[in-house]
């Protein structure tokens, strides 16, 4: 994967210096949904990557918020580099309707757009030139696929996510609840567990994060002492594992209860508490950044350079 992302910002980097000759630097903006979360991390440093490639060619400017919220200061972000007229925008949005606004501006202005990691919503997909990223439905549906190997009856389940608004953890969450229910549901986020195939949704959830690492241990520890029988806990992202001390306490009591605490995402960070203190390693709910920005520039300036020529 990583060979594959790295290949195609080279080829489309070259085609578009090719094609630009001895034109301005142009800039082009990664935007995270926010600016503290390792996972994102590693899409700057392949966007730096490239941008130090290019030998001047262009600027990569990361750019997001300090945390993650609502999706408001992504918005303002946003509608900040159509003002600037910046040269290509790739986005992971936060909130996938709310950023489809500024994405409208981006497009009236000629400006290229791809989403990463989460995508917009199916109708305003034409706002954006392509998603790069991980077939989200299918991460959730491995997540639940490992659970349904250790709890093959079925069993309570509590999913915990990330924003309520964010797109990618709604399709992971539909493939979780699908999956376990054994049945297709109409849209994201999917329909309640309340019984279907032996799997039931506990009061209180689904958690939502908000990206906030200490606040996913919290959540985890607050939800097993009030349930301590519970048969399945599934992350949808990785957020406990970037804090693997905080994550490996939280856990370790049930490793041997039979439960399943899972997730997916994957980090530096988070690799050294893939095995002590859960039932059960994570394999098929992964997905890695790693070295993704400097795909998403690549395209944007291939994009860029297709619009020009024609």
């Amino acid at each position: 994967m990583k060979r594959f992302l790295l290949g195609t910002a080279i080829a489309f980097g070259a085609m578009s210096v090719a094609m630009s000759g001895a034109q301005a630097k142009d800039v082009f903006a990664l935007v995270p949904k926010n600016m503290n979360n390792p996972f994102f991390d590693q899409a700057r440093d392949g966007c730096k990557k490239a941008e130090a490639e290019s030998k001047g060619a262009f600027q990569c400017m990361y750019i997001g918020p300090g945390e993650h919220g609502g999706g408001e200061e992504q918005v303002q972000i946003l509608q900040d580099l159509v003002a600037k007229k910046v040269d290509g925008i790739a986005v992971s949005p936060s909130n996938a309707a709310a950023v489809a606004v500024a994405l409208q501006a981006a497009k009236d202005a000629g400006i290229p757009v791809l989403t990463w990691d989460s995508d917009l919503l199916p109708d305003s997909k034409s706002l954006r030139a392509a998603y790069i990223g991980t077939h989200n439905y299918e991460i959730g549906a491995n997540l639940a696929k490992l659970a349904m190997q250790i709890k093959p009856k079925g069993g309570t389940v509590c999913i915990q996510s990330g924003g309520a608004a964010a797109a990618n953890h709604n399709e992971r969450m539909q493939g979780i609840r699908d999956t376990l229910s054994g049945k297709k549901s109409a849209a994201s986020p999917g329909d309640r567990l309340a019984g279907q195939n032996g799997w039931t949704e506990i009061e209180g959830c689904p958690l939502y994060t908000n990206d906030d690492f200490p606040v996913s241990v919290q959540q985890f520890t607050d939800i097993m002492a009030k349930n301590p029988k519970l048969d399945a806990f599934i992350p949808t992202g990785g957020f406990p594992q970037f804090i693997p001390d905080a994550n490996r306490a939280a856990v370790m009591p049930y490793k041997d209860g039979g439960r399943y605490p899972s997730g997916a995402d994957r980090s530096d960070e988070g690799r050294p508490v893939t095995r002590p203190g859960r039932p059960a390693p994570v394999r098929n709910g992964l997905q890695d950044d790693d070295g993704a920005g400097s795909d998403e520039i690549g395209q944007a300036r291939a994009r860029r350079s297709y619009v020009h020529r024609s």
